[in-house]
């Protein structure tokens, strides 16, 4: 389980930086312009609040620990000495 975590929480430490560099990136330069005569702004809005970051990153850590725990549990269940007999 505890190899699972570490996967996990790494993947969710890359996915925080490359979120937050994507959102930097777009709020920084005009990549994405949106056609005035449609839209009322002619840029891409962009928000992210705390509790939408914290509630991001605490539902990713939840779906790590239940990915890990799950699996986890089916190898302990498996006797170790009958898989080898039978290799």
């Amino acid at each position: 389980m505890l190899l699972g975590v570490i996967i996990g929480l790494s993947g969710v430490a890359v996915g925080i930086v490359t979120g937050l560099s994507g959102l930097w990136i777009l709020s920084s330069f005009d990549i994405v312009s949106l056609p005035k005569d449609v839209y009322p702004t002619s840029t891409l809005p962009l928000d992210l609040s705390l509790l939408d970051f914290s509630l991001i990153v605490s539902g990713a850590f939840v779906i790590v620990l239940i990915s890990s725990w799950y699996p986890a549990k089916k190898a302990s269940e498996v006797d170790v000495l009958k898989v080898l007999r039978n290799e």
